[in-house]
């Protein structure tokens, strides 16, 4: 009995190394490529960075192959190949390959009848809009398609094999990945992460600031979810340094929705730590090195810090005017767009697909607001279908917990995405659909 008991935990003992083993291979080789790729302007590490992981995908459990996803989301703005004078995003290469390999897996599955029907009723909706597409519009369709259907797939699969505590740790590797490819960026082009031009904004290797800040607050609630489990000094330690480290790079994106967003989420995080002390004793002691550090570094850093509080305000201040300027020509593109969304009946109903909306209509540019597209590329008929697909990820997510229950710490990377999505892109992304799936799951992971 005895020898029983020793060799299973020798077993769990080697899965655990196994696991770290593949994690510390995985960043490694992603970080070598991208960093190695910039550093050394050669684009055949990105090819070998690309081979490297769709043999991952397609010789790793499932669940490993959506744990690279998210190490590889907050990196999409550089992990491009070139193709005969086309950029290819490899995420969306990627995707297609593990849907493949899921499709294959799902043979030999009993399907949920209901769950498939939805999933394929909210594509097959998309699809209807199809006739009034290009073909690149349509080659966009399928790529797009298979995004929905391998998160749609992946929830249903990950009722029975599920780690979020690597899929997690995968996100905050990945956010840091993108931080260090920035600041080599950063310091390539301006000689210093600190500057007196508020156009000059850290994104990292997201490509854009406002996403970028998004994944830095992402990963900022999810080091709560590690800390809510760890118990090891060194993790103790390291993340509170973590945690303040990205704080401060989100700030040096100078991002108003940073500011907004993560003011309002971090306000209500503390006050439900501080009404719930008996239950978050560890978060409640995490916090307090996490003030004391930001004191520190403010002490040190009191005139860098200042001079960039100084540029981020007066992205609020030097505009309060002109409207139009102060949200970057949102306001704008919300009327041009409503105005659009009224004058066809059947438009307003049915909506115009999703799919280079912004060029068949006009205007050009996105409507950089994720209620005003739902209405815009799906009509009020859509908007209704979208509901009862994100319905079933809620419930599909909490079907294999034996008492579901969440909390507001669980919800906080959800109200991001939900927030910054308010000002940002959102369903015309294929990370979309794998950023939602993350954050429900993250919802009823927590405790």
């Amino acid at each position: 009995m005895q020898c029983g008991v020793e060799n299973a935990e020798t077993t769990e003992s080697l899965e655990r190394v196994g696991k770290k083993g593949s994690l510390i291979i995985d960043i490694g080789m992603t970080a070598g490529c991208l960093l190695g790729d910039y550093l050394l302007s050669s684009t055949i590490l990105i090819f070998l960075l690309c081979m490297y992981l769709i043999l991952r995908i397609l010789f790793t459990s499932i669940e490993k192959n959506f744990a690279l996803f998210m190490l590889l989301i907050p990196n999409v703005g550089i992990m491009i190949i070139q193709l005969g004078g086309l950029s290819v995003p490899i995420l969306n290469v990627l995707i297609s390959v593990a849907l493949l390999k899921l499709l294959l897996t799902f043979v030999h599955l009993p399907l949920e009848k209901t769950s498939m029907f939805i999933i394929g009723l909210f594509i097959v909706y998309e699809w209807s809009h199809m006739f009034i597409y290009s073909v690149h519009a349509i080659i966009l369709l399928m790529s797009w398609s298979a995004a929905v259907l391998y998160a749609s797939l992946f929830l249903i699969y990950s009722k029975t094999v599920y780690n979020h505590f690597l899929v997690v740790t995968y996100f905050i590797a990945g956010v840091c990945l993108s931080t260090v490819y920035g600041i080599l960026d950063f310091m390539d082009r301006y000689g210093s992460l600190f500057n007196n031009n508020a156009t000059i904004r850290f994104h990292g290797g997201a490509g854009d600031a406002n996403y970028y800040s998004m994944y830095i607050l992402m990963a900022m609630f999810c080091i709560l979810y590690i800390v809510n489990r760890e118990t090891k000094k060194l993790t103790k330690v390291v993340l509170p340094i973590l945690f303040v480290c990205l704080l401060a790079f989100g700030f040096l994106s100078l991002s108003r929705m940073f500011l907004l967003v993560g003011t309002l989420l971090c306000g209500m995080l503390l006050i439900h730590i501080l009404f719930s002390l008996k239950r978050r004793k560890r978060l409640f002691t995490f916090m307090t090195s996490v003030a004391s550090l930001i004191v520190l570094v403010a002490i040190y850093f009191s005139e860098k810090i200042r001079s960039n509080m100084e540029l981020l305000f007066s992205r609020f201040t030097d505009f309060i005017d002109d409207p139009a300027a102060l949200t970057s020509n949102r306001n704008l593109l919300a009327e041009q767009y409503m105005e659009l969304f009224t004058s066809n009946p059947l438009q307003m109903m049915f909506g115009m697909g999703i799919q280079d909306y912004h060029i068949r209509s006009g205007i050009y540019l996105e409507t950089h607001n994720i209620l005003l597209e739902l209405l815009v590329v799906w009509g009020i008929v859509g908007v209704f279908v979208f509901a009862i697909f994100l319905l079933l990820y809620f419930k599909e997510s909490r079907s294999f917990i034996k008492k579901p229950r969440t909390n507001l710490i669980g919800w906080l990377p959800l109200l991001c995405i939900g927030a910054s999505f308010m000002s940002i892109n959102a369903m015309s992304n294929e990370s979309f659909f794998l950023l939602l799936l993350f954050t429900i799951k993250h919802l009823y992971e927590f405790d």
